[in-house]
């Protein structure tokens, strides 16, 4: 191994341990002892053994030394001003970010105190931050909130990306001068000129995916959720994570124009840092440009570019900047993909290319590069997914199955789409006319891969959801079975693959049947845990709801665990999503999963006013052709051998959502469970004036335990034998204590999913 490869790869190694296994006061002197090891191992006998063990140890001190200044001299005095009140002078260094209802800064804080801390600034005054720009200097009144820290959960999020303070403007901020040094923030400004020309030169269904594509920033794409997902499901969605990819693509275009002249290089590498100060010097972005600047270099100096060599100087370069980017789950993917990569995928196409020059179609000089191209892409595909497909899983529960397919059939059109996407962009800056002509012809490419991408995601297994055992298990069998194959290629001289992967089809399908004989006519409820918020999924046999799906969007995504949970059951489309209210912690994520999952009826309360998050939720039902239905009586619904009783509105003379929300009663043979949303005490005794009311089993507590719910009357009622109360971290004081006592005055056992996490009830357990 180069001796710089060993030295950055054991400093970021000591900071991945430091961030994840070390206690804050065992890392100075951690880096102390190394540091002295690294020192008396130039005592040792001159040879390789002493290089190597000096190299690792300087390594290992320099990365816990890191750690250490970072934690001790940033991290922690930034954690400790956490609900302080003061007006702080600030440096803009990105464009707002704008919501419906909140906006958005990222500032360098320029007080003594916390000199050049990076701060993420929210203000729900909505004209506050509108007009600023990168550079622009301010003093704002705001109270700062932890950065690590949010809705009581840890989070490493804002550390990943270098900030260490968040804050709520209290005030109006004042702008108070310029930075002399704006000029730096030029590219950002360029990043946001060909977001603007993209939103003009190409028709509306494609560009977020145009703009991701070319700028790397994904705010629309996020926005058009069905077309996102589906690229997510279908393993395509590194396509708009802009890495190595693009600039491969870039660079190769760029070599194209100008040819391998001896000035090229000198031409090229000031691009390449345009680009990533464009794109915002992400992980991917900064890794790539580093492994590229060492390619263009290499020959410069007489020397041959080495692949670990280039890659461990980029991770190390990141984790000396920042490191807390080890957190960063970009980070991770990226470094572990392209590792994957440089491991296994030239191995795998040597191999593939001499068994494709032994066809008899190889002969056809056409079809040989067609099959060589195949080769190719599933060899990258494969290799990138290899070490990186045990974090997706890790961090998203899940990983495409589909993925290397997707990309045989669309990394060619793709690269197409990024070059051709530039030139319109650079016409568009002229001849905008003459640009929305060739991006109406460009979109084509665009929509053949939301075409793939739409089809593969929709098939079965394509995604596999870690959250069930036995898929869990045939991921590790499908690494062991490939392990296998190798240590006997070692014996052998070959490689063969057809074996593994046909016993890992057969594997896979074999755990979904299985899954699915373990399909049962009982009902089931089972309250996600979402934070604070609800989301309860029903099932019975082949059939499947979903009532309310929302929670706390920052530590907990709805919408994610939904369909996290449904796909683990193998559960491809469900009968209903019924939203009692369409307040966040109940709806944020039900665009998600009628984005994600077949979804036959949408049911929402009648009086529903109109809303971004309504919206948001009717686009994606239209998309997916989701039959809406607003409930304006009393309706009964079959779900498989159970029922839904759903009452319309009881207080329809009110403009209250919670008191206009829907009430579900949901019964099998003599179980009976209700399911009240935020209803408060009003609408249950309307409930309860209604109708009789069964003896029920399961109560969900509304409004997560809030003292206006669960009276007296509806305990007296339903008599309920459980109480299920889908709540999280929150400064209500939820569930409030006066809810708990009234529930153990009835001798009601309490379930909850801050305490218990996700809690799954079968009819007749009660």
């Amino acid at each position: 191994m180069r001796k710089a490869a060993l030295l950055c790869g054991t400093l970021s190694l000591a900071v991945f341990v430091s961030f994840y296994l070390l206690p804050e006061s065992v890392l100075l002197p951690a880096a102390g002892v190394c540091a002295l090891l690294s020192a008396l191992s130039l005592l040792l006998p001159r040879g390789k053994g002493r290089a190597r063990a000096h190299l690792a140890l300087l390594g290992a001190a320099i990365g816990l030394f890191a750690f250490f200044v970072q934690e001790h001299f940033l991290a922690a005095p930034s954690d400790a001003l956490a609900g302080e009140k003061r007006v702080i002078s600030v440096r803009v260094t990105d464009y707002p970010d704008i919501y419906d209802t909140s906006e958005y800064i990222t500032v360098r804080v320029r007080d003594p105190d916390l000199p050049g801390v990076k701060c993420r600034i929210a203000s729900y005054d909505t004209e506050n931050f509108t007009a600023l720009t990168p550079g622009d200097e301010l003093s704002v009144p705001v109270k700062l909130l932890p950065a690590r820290e949010r809705n009581g959960q840890s989070v490493d999020t804002y550390a990943a990306r270098g900030i260490f303070l968040r804050a709520t403007a209290t005030g109006a901020p004042e702008i108070t001068g310029r930075w002399d040094f704006s000029f730096l923030y030029a590219p950002k400004a360029l990043c946001r000129a060909i977001g603007e020309i993209c939103r003009s030169a190409f028709p509306p269904d494609v560009q977020p995916f145009l703009t991701a594509l070319l700028t790397g920033d994904k705010t629309d794409l996020y926005d058009d959720g069905a077309h996102y997902y589906a690229l997510a499901d279908a393993g395509l969605a590194h396509v708009v994570a802009v890495s190595g990819m693009h600039i491969a693509f870039l660079m190769g275009f760029l070599f194209l124009l100008i040819g391998r002249r001896p000035w090229a290089v000198a031409v090229s590498l000031p691009v390449l840092l345009l680009f990533a100060a464009m794109t915002g010097f992400t992980p991917s972005v900064t890794r790539a440009a580093v492994m590229q600047f060492f390619l263009l270099a290499a020959p410069l100096f007489g020397r041959e570019s080495d692949g670990a060599t280039s890659l461990l100087t980029a991770l190390a370069l990141l984790l000396l900047l920042n490191p807390s980017a080890c957190a960063s789950v970009s980070l991770q993917l990226s470094f572990s993909s392209v590792a994957g990569i440089w491991f296994l995928s030239d191995r795998m196409y040597r191999a593939l290319s001499r068994r494709i020059e032994d066809l008899k179609i190889a002969e056809n000089r056409h079809a040989r590069r067609v099959l060589l191209f195949a080769a190719g892409s599933v060899s990258s595909s494969i290799g990138a997914m290899a070490l990186s497909a045990p974090l997706t899983a890790v961090h998203f529960g899940s990983v495409s199955v589909v993925s290397p397919i997707s990309n045989i059939l669309c990394l060619w059109i793709v690269s197409a789409v990024y070059i051709g996407g530039y030139i319109i962009v650079l016409l568009g800056a002229f001849l905008p006319g003459a640009a929305a002509l060739a991006g109406s012809v460009l979109a084509w490419g665009v929509r053949y891969i939301y075409a793939v991408s739409g089809f593969l995601s929709r098939l079965p297994c394509a995604n596999v959801y870690v959250r069930n055992p036995l898929f869990l298990g045939w991921l590790a069998l499908v690494y062991a079975l490939f392990f296998a194959a190798w240590l006997r290629s070692r014996k052998t001289g070959r490689f063969r693959a057809l074996a593994p992967i046909c016993v890992s089809l057969a594997l896979l399908f074999a755990a979904a049947g299985i899954t699915r004989l373990q399909w049962s006519d009982t009902l089931r409820l089972t309250a996600l845990d979402v934070g604070q918020g609800e989301c309860i999924v029903l099932t019975s046999g082949e059939h499947a709801a979903v009532i309310d799906c929302g929670g706390s969007w920052v530590t907990h995504d709805a919408g994610k665990s939904a369909v996290q949970f449904l796909g683990g059951e193998c559960r491809k489309s469900i009968d209903a999503l019924i939203l009692t209210h369409l307040h966040t912690d109940h709806a944020n994520g039900a665009a998600q999963l009628l984005s994600r999952v077949r979804v036959g009826t949408l049911y929402l309360p009648r009086e529903t006013k109109e809303t971004s998050l309504l919206a948001e939720i009717l686009d994606a039902a239209e998309r997916q052709g989701t039959r809406v239905e607003y409930v304006t009586e009393d309706m009964a619904l079959p779900l498989g051998t159970a029922g839904l009783a759903v009452w319309s509105p009881l207080l329809p003379e009110s403009d209250d959502a919670n008191e206009n929300g829907l009430i579900i009663a949901v019964s099998q043979d003599d179980f009976e469970a209700f399911i009240l949303g935020d209803a408060p005490s009003k609408a249950e005794k309307a409930l309860i004036a209604s109708a009789p009311m069964p003896d029920a089993e399961v109560l969900f507590v509304a409004h997560h335990g809030s003292n206006t719910s669960t009276c007296k009357e509806l305990l007296e009622a339903i008599t309920p034998e459980t109480a299920v109360i889908s709540v999280g971290y929150n400064t209500y004081g939820h569930p409030t204590q006066k809810v708990l006592d009234r529930l153990a005055k009835y001798e009601i056992t309490v379930l909850r999913t801050d305490t218990d996490g996700e809690i799954t009830i079968a009819a007749g357990e009660g």
